[in-house]
């Protein structure tokens, strides 16, 4: 490195001990980490132009909350406007058929002088968005550079980690003062015995680091807006942004299985629940906190009260359309949870009303809910982050700032 001879493209496999494995304490692979950084800044024309992914291969065994995204194997598992090509499994003697789709979470770290202030993205990547970082990057007018093993499913779906990047103004971002790692330096290198997990003795569950870090633009504009049609409950999925969204529904009823809708920039999908006895409570997860969950009984208002989501970026607002389709009244409550307040609203007969909430304060964030004093079984939920074009910040509920 220092005479100039590095590859334009390295792989760097650390020795076990410096893998974070069981076996190894956490402090090794820091300081084994900060050593290849300091090798690397020591050149400062390598420095200039180099970028080094820290991955990982292991989530560390802890319990993730999401539900990783899935191609639909089957109808009943849910619509894909992306053809899922090579992403469903066949089958053998000793393994079911069924879909690959994406592993558990991992983490990722890019150092470069090209991402600098700690910035966090959170757009969906897997271990193919490396691979086409390298497309990006150097497979210009090269198609025997593109990996022809990446799935038209994994290439719609995640990205290729450009959206990391600063490349217009790199050294306009704040900076960051990283803590001393001499103190982790291994003293034994010795194998241990693999560390067994011990529940503690407080199960509560740890919190959320105080704070907020800036955050990159993402490509995400996103919608699911839920309606009771007959005996079912429908949801139409819309991507009016510039990545191809992933919606992962899931139903309080054990007997409807969770299911998938991959959606295009400028498509649709559309897809309907049996009503339970004529109720539903049904959820919808999508990335960077995107979220909607209609819940209603049978004999409630949800057939009658139609509520659409729409975004207005430059008023940094999230409106609800609400629309009595009924024959009688109807008295609603929305709650903005970020902005603190509520807004009564009636509806008479036939009547439509909209009710704008503004993010500029959560700088995007917002988490709405429409509910009913008159139907307690009632209830809907929106959640996510209004994206502008712009840099933001991490979620400042999940912080602890709201």
């Amino acid at each position: 490195m220092r005479a100039g001879t590095l590859p334009a493209v390295s792989w760097i496999v650390a020795p076990e001990a410096y893998t974070e494995h069981p076996n190894w304490e956490p402090g090794y692979g820091t300081w084994y980490t900060s050593k290849v950084i300091d090798i690397l800044a020591a050149n400062p024309v390598v420095w200039s132009k180099m970028a080094l992914f820290i991955t990982y291969d292991e989530e560390g065994g802890f319990f993730d909350h999401l539900v990783p995204p899935t191609p639909p194997a089957t109808r009943a598992q849910g619509l894909s406007t992306v053809p899922v090509t090579n992403e469903i499994f066949p089958g053998d003697a000793g393994h079911p058929a069924g879909p690959y789709g994406l592993g558990i979470r991992v983490p990722m770290v890019i150092v470069s002088p090209w991402t600098r202030g700690g910035y966090v993205n959170s757009q969906l990547f897997d271990h193919t968005s490396l691979i086409r970082f390298l497309e990006a990057r150097f497979a210009r007018g090269r198609r025997d550079l593109v990996e022809s093993n990446i799935t038209p499913w994994r290439r719609a779906v995640v990205g290729d980690l450009t959206s990391a990047f600063d490349f217009k103004t790199p050294n306009a971002s704040r900076r960051v003062d990283l803590p001393d790692t001499d103190s982790f330096k291994p003293g034994d290198l010795t194998r241990q015995p693999d560390q067994v997990p011990v529940p503690p003795a407080d199960p509560r569950l740890p919190k959320q680091e105080r704070g907020v870090r800036p955050a990159r633009a993402l490509p995400y504009t996103l919608h699911a807006d839920g309606h009771a049609t007959g005996d079912a409950f429908g949801f139409e999925f819309r991507n009016e942004g510039a990545a191809t969204g992933y919606f992962h529904v899931r139903s309080a009823d054990p007997a409807h299985e969770p299911r998938g809708y991959t959606v295009e920039p400028g498509r649709r999908l559309t897809d309907e629940w049996p009503l339970t006895d004529g109720a539903h409570d049904l959820s919808v997860h999508g990335p960077n906190g995107f979220f909607r969950r209609h819940k209603g009984a049978a004999a409630g208002i949800q057939r009658q009260l139609t509520i659409r989501a729409g975004y207005d970026e430059r008023r940094h607002e999230v409106a609800l359309q609400l629309a009595n389709r009924g024959p009688s009244r109807i008295e609603l409550a929305v709650a903005d949870r970020y902005g603190n307040r509520r807004t009564k609203v009636v509806l008479r007969a036939g009547e439509t009303k909209s009710v704008e909430c503004s993010t500029a304060k959560s700088r995007g964030w917002y988490e709405l809910s429409v509910t009913a004093a008159s139907d307690a079984g009632f209830g809907v939920w929106y959640a996510g982050h209004v994206e502008d074009g712009r840099e933001s910040v991490s979620d400042p509920l999940m912080g602890g700032l709201i």
